[in-house]
């Protein structure tokens, strides 16, 4: 699953989407849990790694711990779990920090992270093995199997196949269960046109594997890939009855603004969890029995296949143009397949309510590396880490020198190129923005103070101060220079601005603008603001009319998101719909 689902994410439909509003809030933690990791590691070594299969990584294995000491206090992680595997199984698993910072208990090699939409994969392989029993046509559509599904399109029907690549049309979001307007789902575009990353197709996914296994969605997951390959530690949902084993999950105090690096985390709520975009649970050791299949090609670490060989290539076959964090890639079946540099990559991240985990596993070289964290650090992933262990195995089995670690990244108030944002920018009512470069800091002068703001994603800042709290600020370019800037509903023009300085909107947007709150611990606060004429969700996505009260993203203009104004009472809007979610006015800012 993805993380809490606000103005971030939900409406990442597109590219342009995710990096607007993904990179909204960088790491963060509190200095006292992640100060424990030096005095917490445990690990974990077989008998059989104590040979010569495992002395070759003794130097790597001391340089994994050193980087994940440092690792975890740059990204303010209280707790970590790290598997790293060959095709034989576990090579080591460690654990770090700790599982529960208020009872100050250290994360043990039993204890159950959640790893998220990693849990996509595992899905993905149950109904290859149906494909391999013949009781699945990955080309049929998905409504043949599943009569009730009720699906609002002009395309063809999407099949199981568009479901596993996320080329179906539907939107992202959590799950359409929750309440689609008019209880039914759509599809906005053909199938195989476009990716958008839908967690409501893989609980569709759950539901298909339950029909056609005849099995409640948890037991057919856990007899066709957890049993098999030996995970009996594992869990396939996230219920009540394991949340003794499970580490205690963390994420930022504040759920409704942008997130300062170093600021306070609280223990989140507790979730239920039986959506198959994200429902397992497991241990170090037992990931090393996934990986180890992954590395094996579908075969269990007993010589028998978890599914045959011509399903696993399918599972590893790239099907779309898909960035995995930046990085070209390709989606397959619940899994992002690349080459780099001749090596055949299989990897996924995951974000919970309260974990972040990431895997990467090197189908050439055999080695694999699987990390969770007990903490949603908005949009924090431990893809470092696991990256970073690949780089170290991969050299020790060559025979080469180990590569250094990564660099700790440069604190967010360092900003390259202050000078281009200094300056003063002028509100159409005359309210001044000044800002002020020293060096490498950017400074915005506010109410007799010298603000220090954090820059979070190129052209985006947080600015440390109440009266900024609750947006971050915006600067927009003409040919390359800042011209312009933005907080919120507030808008700024610089002394090269030369665009439009007045703006006209539909009257009963106005009733539109305001602030909507999910009490769901996978959303939190959606802002709605009026800015140059046009709506803003969270102050930074840009919504285009559909029709009515219906808006969309801006772009790309075939997102299959939407956002419905609904309930409106004296021309006020007391609903927001999210893609099926829920939002309710509040009369907070």
């Amino acid at each position: 699953m993805s993380q809490r689902m606000t103005r971030r994410q939900l409406m990442a439909g597109g590219a342009r989407a995710a990096v607007a509003l993904g990179a909204l809030k960088s790491l963060g933690a509190s200095e006292a849990s992640a100060s424990e990791s030096r005095v917490s590691v445990q690990t974990l070594t077989p008998s059989s790694v104590s040979s010569e299969r495992g002395l070759k990584f003794r130097a790597a294995f001391a340089l994994l711990d050193e980087f994940i000491e440092r690792h975890m206090k740059d990204a303010g992680a209280p707790g970590m779990t790290l598997t790293v595997a060959d095709r034989e199984g576990l090579l080591r698993a460690s654990v770090h920090g700790l599982a529960d910072t208020k009872a100050r208990e250290r994360v043990r090699l039993d204890t159950l992270f959640q790893i998220g939409s990693i849990s996509k994969s595992f899905v993905a392989l149950a109904l290859l093995q149906l494909r391999d029993e013949g009781k699945l046509d990955l080309g049929r559509p998905v409504s043949d199997y599943l009569p009730w599904l009720r699906v609002k399109t002009s395309h063809a029907p999407f099949t199981t196949h568009h479901l596993l690549t996320h080329t179906s049309g539907l939107p992202g979001g959590i799950s359409f269960l929750v309440r689609a307007p008019g209880d039914e789902i759509w599809a906005a575009y053909a199938p195989g046109e476009h990716f958008v990353y839908s967690n409501p197709g893989y609980e569709i996914l759950g539901r298909l594997l339950e029909a056609i296994d005849g099995r409640p969605f948890a037991v057919a997951l856990r007899e066709r890939v957890l049993r098999p390959l030996g995970m009996r530690a594992s869990e396939p949902v996230i219920t009540h009855d394991a949340r003794r084993r499970m580490a205690t999950g963390y994420a930022p105090l504040y759920d409704d603004r942008p997130f300062l690096r170093g600021g306070p985390l609280a223990e989140a709520a507790w979730v239920e969890m039986t959506n198959a975009a994200g429902s397992v649970a497991s241990t170090p050791a037992d990931m090393a029995s996934y990986l180890a299949m992954i590395l094996s090609r579908g075969r269990t670490a007993r010589g028998s296949r978890l599914v045959s060989e011509e399903s696993f290539s399918l599972f590893v076959k790239p099907a779309v143009e898909a960035p995995f964090r930046g990085e070209p890639a390709h989606y397959a079946y619940g899994v992002w397949v690349s080459d780099r540099d001749g090596h055949a990559l299989v990897r996924h991240t995951g974000g919970m309510v309260a974990f972040s985990s990431a895997f990467y596993a090197d189908l050439t070289d055999g080695v694999a590396a699987f990390a969770s964290v007990n903490a949603n650090l908005a949009g924090y992933r431990p893809v470092a880490v696991t990256r970073y262990a690949l780089d170290v195995l991969s050299a020790s089995l060559a025979g080469k020198e180990l590569p250094a670690a990564p660099a700790s990244p440069a604190p967010p108030e360092v900003v390259k190129n202050a000078a281009a944002y200094a300056g003063t920018f002028t509100s159409p009512a005359g309210k001044k923005l000044v800002l002020e470069a020293a060096g490498d800091r950017l400074m915005l002068l506010h109410a007799g103070e010298r603000v220090v703001l954090q820059q979070t994603a190129p052209d985006r800042f947080v600015v440390p101060h109440a009266d900024f709290a609750l947006f971050t600020l915006g600067f927009g370019r003409e040919a390359g220079r800042v011209v312009e800037a933005w907080h919120g509903a507030d808008w700024f023009a610089g002394a090269g601005y030369a665009g439009a300085r007045e703006f006209t909107h539909p009257k009963e947007w106005e009733g539109f603008v305001g602030h909507y709150r999910s009490e769901s611990p996978w959303f939190g606060s959606a802002r709605v603001v009026l800015r140059k004429g046009k709506l803003w969700l969270g102050g930074e996505q840009e919504l285009a009319p559909v029709s009515g009260n219906v808006f969309r993203p801006a772009a790309p203009a075939w997102s299959p998101e939407r956002v419905s104004f609904e309930a409106l009472m004296g021309g006020r809007a007391t609903r927001l719909n999210l893609s099926g979610n829920d939002f309710f006015r509040v009369t907070t800012p």
